[in-house]
């Protein structure tokens, strides 16, 4: 599955050569996440609420705060080349919901399946902790972005008017919704306990 025209990057540790490879990162690996996600707010400005700026001035402890809830990264032969985050909602009425946040795929690795195989992963493990609702927000100008999400089962709920406002320009932000399981039924609400230690600790936006 080795594909050419790959920007550099030097092999990841603990990372097999042998295709593709989702797994989720932890503090331990803060390094992984700081250069892919400086790397997708350089290369995609437009497609995020975050600016580089900002997250380039964060301090050590800052970037593994970040890994407290859930981020996967995928390795194509060793190398990083796509991540996508999830956040889970604190409130307990809204504990079935959760988000993605942060998705970057590498432009000579979109198309490839790499995006597909990060979602399955961030699915997985939020049904897992009893997640019904995966949610996102994203560029409504983002046609390819959108595109991707329909083939996987996302649907367009809402539209936030100039949600995104920056780099000289406004753009509306579109609201989708992915269903992983049916809709709560009589007896069937499904609480998600967040422990007191971990429900200060989330940043408040990753986008």
């Amino acid at each position: 599955m080795s594909r050419s025209g790959r920007t550099g990057d030097f092999r990841e540790a603990n990372v097999p050569d042998n295709g593709l490879v989702v797994r989720r990162l932890y503090p331990k690996d803060v390094d992984v996440f700081r250069r892919m996600r400086l790397e997708a707010l350089s290369h995609e400005p437009f497609s995020y609420a975050s600016v580089f700026a900002d997250w380039a001035s964060l301090s050590d402890r800052q970037w593994r705060q970040h890994l407290n809830q859930p981020v996967f990264v995928a390795f194509q032969d060793g190398q990083s080349v796509g991540m996508m985050g999830l956040r889970f909602e604190n409130a307990r009425k809204m504990a079935h919901r959760a988000k993605l946040v942060s998705v970057y795929v590498r432009k000579c690795e979109r198309g490839s399946g790499v995006a597909a195989n990060l979602l399955r992963e961030v699915a997985d493990h939020a049904q897992a902790h009893g997640i019904l609702q995966l949610e996102l927000a994203v560029n409504a100008e983002n046609s390819q972005a959108i595109r991707f999400y329909e083939r996987q089962g996302f649907m367009a709920v809402g539209r936030i008017p100039d949600g995104f406002i920056g780099h000289g320009s406004k753009h509306d932000e579109l609201i989708m919704v992915l269903r992983l399981a049916p809709p709560f039924g009589p007896g069937e609400i499904f609480l998600r306990t967040v422990p007191e230690s971990q429900k200060q600790t989330f940043p408040s936006s990753v986008r």
